[in-house]
């Protein structure tokens, strides 16, 4: 391990920063940033069924979608209408249908990742394309892969949104001390940057800092080992390093942490994993000031979406979580005074088939998704509903969405409202020259 390299894990903005003057910057950044904005991804780990999640209502279509999966379907009277559409959604999705029709949130659909457009009559299922797909389709590791990275035909070391904060982020966090990239969910990729990697909170929305088991060791001696190993002189690099670096996470974990306790928020969050997730990231949003921050990236996540089998029960589940936190955190930026600079959005391995296997369904390709927040051109579909039938324009088997909208172009949407110009999305989103459309529309 390089030097630079175990830096990396103290995460953005958090490098070559002393307690001492950690602290100092910390009681001198009392005002807030005149352009602030944040971003934050919630992602869906497993695969969101969109079939489920969106439903068209109109009878033809409805049939259509009922007679593809009869054991799976809606009931068409639960169904809860979006304005201005013939869709409706889950019946647990009260909260985002309240932003949707409120004009606070936007649907993107048939959304997922691609190297250049493609349509049916250029998809070969079971066969070759005629024109470059991402690799290993329909595997959850390389779908998640691909949603990150934004390099859907090769790995990469670092996702686009890190890429992005790479370029945007040092130019308004100048006077940042802490990292401005956290993640209250699982590691990822998506965030990780050539800078560092997002600064991870641990369960229960704490700052997260080395530690020693000390059902292992004991209290007691797990402390001295741990100090003894932080403040190590010896000539063993590894070792001096790690306390290096363990030294630095301490230290950044008491300023995010001493910056959290100042702020207090009302909007009653749901108790669930996601909810504690979003209310922690609601409460460094309220810490932006404090911490000297211009601009924050958040990651969150969820788990529980490969639903092959019991679906109707589970997926209702999953939904209801995500709802009533989605909502909860919004409800929060409103009364922190920043709905219009914070802008969340929802991202999953990939949609589902539409075909049921009985219970449940199996890995697809396109999806839907939601843009939430005071900026979002709302109330609205983005991009073309795709036709819910077996064998429809967008099939590519089994009821699989070929997508229409890249996720480049979703990503693009968001990188230009948080600060992008043509140079950084390039960085960020290699491929994005590849789609006629780079900005979908749906921030203002």
């Amino acid at each position: 391990m390089q030097r630079r390299d175990a830096l990396r894990l103290i995460g953005h903005g958090g490098v070559g920063l002393t307690l001492g003057s950690l602290q100092q910057s910390l009681m001198a950044a009392t005002t807030d940033a005149q352009d602030y904005r944040a971003v934050v991804c919630i992602f869906l780990y497993g695969g969101n069924d969109q079939s489920n999640t969106v439903v068209p209502v109109g009878a033809s279509a409805y049939a259509q979608y009922k007679a593809a999966r009869p054991t799976l379907a809606l009931a068409s009277n639960t169904l809860l209408p979006l304005t201005g559409t013939s869709l409706g959604l889950h019946p647990n999705l009260t909260g985002i249908q309240s932003l949707y029709n409120a004009g606070k949130a936007a649907l993107v659909a048939n959304v997922g990742p691609l190297v250049v457009p493609i349509n049916k009559s250029q998809w070969n299922y079971g066969g070759q394309a005629s024109v470059t797909v991402p690799i290993q389709l329909f595997s959850h590791s390389d779908q998640q892969a691909h949603w990150h990275s934004a390099t859907p035909t090769q790995t990469s070391r670092t996702g686009w949104l890190g890429r992005l904060t790479d370029r945007v982020g040092p130019a308004y966090n100048s006077a940042a001390t802490a990292p401005y990239v956290i993640s209250a969910g699982a590691p990822n990729l998506l965030t990780t940057g050539s800078a560092g990697q997002a600064f991870q909170l641990a369960g229960g929305g704490l700052p997260a800092s080395p530690r020693f088991a000390t059902n292992n060791f004991g209290a007691a001696p797990a402390s001295t080992l741990s100090t003894r190993i932080l403040n190590t002189s010896s000539d063993n690099l590894l070792l001096r390093q790690w306390g290096q670096i363990g030294a630095k996470a301490f230290q950044t974990s008491s300023v995010v942490g001493t910056a959290m306790n100042t702020v207090s928020i009302s909007t009653a969050f749901p108790a669930t994993k996601l909810g504690q997730q979003l209310k922690s990231i609601a409460t460094l949003i309220g810490a932006r000031a404090r911490l000297g921050q211009g601009r924050q990236v958040f990651y969150a996540s969820m788990i529980g979406f490969d639903q092959h089998d019991n679906l109707l029960v589970d997926h209702a589940k999953k939904l209801k979580e995500l709802n009533d936190a989605v909502k909860a955190f919004y409800d929060a930026t409103v009364e922190l005074g920043v709905a219009s600079n914070v802008t969340s959005f929802t991202a999953s391995d990939f949609g589902r088939a539409l075909l049921s296997n009985g219970k449940g369904s199996d890995h697809g390709w396109g999806g839907h998704h939601f843009v939430i927040g005071g900026a979002v051109a709302g109330g609205k579909v983005v991009g073309t509903f795709p036709t819910v039938a077996l064998n429809g324009p967008e099939d590519a088997g089994q009821g699989r969405l070929i997508p229409t909208l890249a996720t480049d172009q979703y990503a693009a949407t968001i990188a230009k409202w948080f600060g992008a110009d043509a140079s950084a999305l390039q960085a960020a989103l290699p491929n994005l020259g590849n789609f006629a459309t780079a900005d979908l529309g749906f921030l203002a």
